[in-house]
């Protein structure tokens, strides 16, 4: 397993989760998601600000997950650790395409392909070593 690979990967979830960590920024990145999704085209009901401050503070929890996380594969590179991050890397894509199906801005299959396009790049780099 290359080392290059875990932390490569590690350091695009960094990028994408640290913002969710930090209020404020959260909420501007979401807006961001909404205003793509109408210059698309889509018109999407925009739920952001009446999901409150509970649903924002999961928002934050993921993105602190998410650092943590990351951070973790940066600190030890391991096999171990690419393997499990490739099998949940399909199970976020699975809650994303759920949250697409009940509503959700279809702007958010770029993080399909994203996370798809990760766990693949770790299961080929663990099945050649």
């Amino acid at each position: 397993m290359s080392e290059k690979t875990v932390r490569r990967t590690a350091w695009c979830d960094l990028a994408v989760t640290a913002p969710f960590a930090i209020p404020f920024i959260a909420e501007a990145v979401i807006a961001l998601i909404y205003g793509i999704d109408r210059e698309i085209g889509f018109a999407t009901p925009a739920i952001m600000f009446e999901m409150g401050p509970l649903a924002m503070m999961f928002v934050h929890i993921m993105g602190v997950l998410g650092v943590v996380w990351a951070i973790a594969r940066l600190k030890k590179p391991v096999a171990e650790l690419a393997r499990i991050d490739a099998i949940a890397r399909l199970a976020v894509a699975a809650l994303i395409l759920y949250s697409i199906a009940e509503g959700a801005t279809p702007v958010l299959w770029v993080f399909v392909i994203t996370e798809i396009a990760g766990s693949a790049v770790q299961f080929i780099a663990l099945r050649r070593s």
